[in-house]
């Protein structure tokens, strides 16, 4: 009897691990993403770190999801703290000095997709990855201070000049992916597009001292990525014959 129980797992678990050319895993990538048009004029060039998870069926069809980590873009409006700053320039901090003011892009990303994949041999997994996906697309100012005391930059009032932006974001991805086996070689590269329909979430913008804007914003987004592609299933292709 328990002999019959092991050949049937066996037998069940050979089955479930010879799928050709499907995947499950997850994707852990680094982006390098140049602003676009309207975007360009508040950020420079930013950093992304990513971490999806895609599942692919034999039929060379997949979906999944995605997060990115926004980060590094300089501010390009000098004109931020005008209202608060003194005629060189400066924002004086509550002991009288000058105060150290970090100012960077801040934001994330997150997408469900599908997509297509096409490769040269029919059981590789390696090959081009065609996507398009749907999301949102968050990017602020980061004011930091260092803890340092500025009364006119407190957390509440960071607020007014943060420009917190959000909204809907359309995702368009080409990826290569080499998945060997023999070798443990799983990478990726590729380029991803973003084109989000967002606006100000802020009510009032202290830097102009008006109410923030609220028209739709075409924000675009063109990167260069690589990362790491790390299996959840794995294959078996061995064949197991009992007498």
């Amino acid at each position: 009897m328990n002999k019959k129980i092991i050949i049937v797992i066996l037998f069940f678990s050979n089955f479930l691990y010879s799928q050709n050319n499907d995947l499950n895993a997850i994707l852990i990538n680094y982006s390098y993403q140049l602003p676009i048009e309207e975007l360009s004029d508040k950020f420079s060039n930013n950093s992304a770190i990513g971490i999806n998870f895609l599942k692919k069926n034999k039929k060379n069809f997949f979906y999944g999801m995605k997060a990115s980590f926004i980060f590094g873009g300089s501010i390009q409006d000098s004109t931020i703290f005008n209202n608060i700053n003194t005629e060189l320039g400066y924002v004086i901090d509550g002991n009288g000095t000058y105060a150290n003011i970090i100012l960077l892009q801040e934001g994330f990303s997150s997408n469900a997709y599908i997509g297509y994949a096409l490769h040269k041999k029919e059981n590789s997994l390696n090959g081009i990855y065609l996507s398009f996906g749907l999301g949102i697309l968050q990017h602020r100012i980061n004011i930091e201070t260092k803890n340092q005391y500025i009364p006119q930059l407190s957390s509440e009032y960071k607020k007014g000049y943060d420009q917190l932006t959000n909204g809907l974001s359309t995702h368009y991805n080409i990826d290569y992916m080499i998945i060997d086996d023999k070798n443990k070689f799983k990478i990726f590269t590729g380029i991803n597009y973003n084109l989000a329909f967002t606006k100000n979430r802020r009510t009032y913008d202290f830097s102009t001292t008006n109410i923030s804007e609220n028209q739709i914003r075409f924000d675009q987004l063109l990167g260069i990525h690589f990362g790491i592609i790390i299996p959840i299933n794995r294959r078996n292709n061995e064949e197991f014959h009992y007498f």
